[in-house]
């Protein structure tokens, strides 16, 4: 879980209780705990790859083809003869299963392969909307909510809102979610919560993705948000 958080998709399933205040999200930091932790072997084998991680390919007696190889932003690794490939909700396993198929079509016969997770993105969060610069960033060590906006190099002043800032995060088996007013957290107001590897936090902007737009829609504008 911990590095991959399917949020989009579980938002949509909540979204619909989110219409009204008594059921729109909290602005309190205390309702969002911590984060589920993965087993070691879940994340050796169970957790689908994802962007960020590096994996380890071994081609039994081909040196050539073996190493380590970086997932991209997009979820694709860059490998030998075959190309960039999506390794997106493919674990480990089915992942070396899916290039024994391709080498063994055309390049090997019956190729033993297997692929190691050397790496996760367990150390990252995922930012998206009204910052300057969205994407996936590894936490430098403990840090809080305003210092995550700044890996995004800050709320973009023309289409951010920095009084509508979700975190998104897995609890429980459930996806969880809270949000915070960055101006108020900046005047003391208001805690400044602690981010967790696989958090998502999302800051509302005009470009926002249209299932996070109608969250945010739902939200009363300067009042406490309450629990999905």
């Amino acid at each position: 879980m911990t590095s991959r958080l399917v949020v989009v998709a579980a938002i949509s399933l909540v979204l619909a209780g989110c219409t009204t205040r008594e059921k729109s999200l909290p602005y309190n930091p205390a309702l969002l705990g911590v984060p589920d932790r993965p087993s070691i072997a879940d994340v050796a084998y169970d957790v689908p790859l994802g962007p960020l991680d590096l994996l380890h390919v071994t081609v039994l007696r081909v040196t050539e083809l073996s190493g380590d190889f970086q997932v991209d932003a997009h979820g694709e690794v860059d490998l030998p003869l075959i190309g960039a490939i999506s390794v997106r909700d493919q674990s480990p396993e089915s992942f070396a299963r899916k290039l024994r198929q391709l080498y063994g079509e055309r390049y090997l016969n019956n190729p033993d392969i297997t692929v190691r997770v050397v790496t996760t993105n367990g150390t990252n969060i995922t930012i998206e909307g009204g910052v300057n610069q969205s994407g996936i960033y590894p936490l430098p060590g403990r840090t809080t909510l305003l210092g995550a906006v700044a890996l995004a190099h800050g709320v973009n002043e023309d289409n951010g809102n920095p009084r509508r800032v979700a975190i998104f995060r897995k609890q429980g088996g459930k996806t969880v979610a809270a949000a915070f007013d960055l101006i108020s957290i900046h005047h003391g107001k208001m805690v400044d919560p602690v981010v967790y590897p696989g958090d998502t936090i999302v800051v509302d902007d005009d470009l926002v993705r249209k299932t996070y737009r109608d969250l945010f829609q739902s939200l009363p504008a300067l009042a406490l948000f309450h629990n999905l």
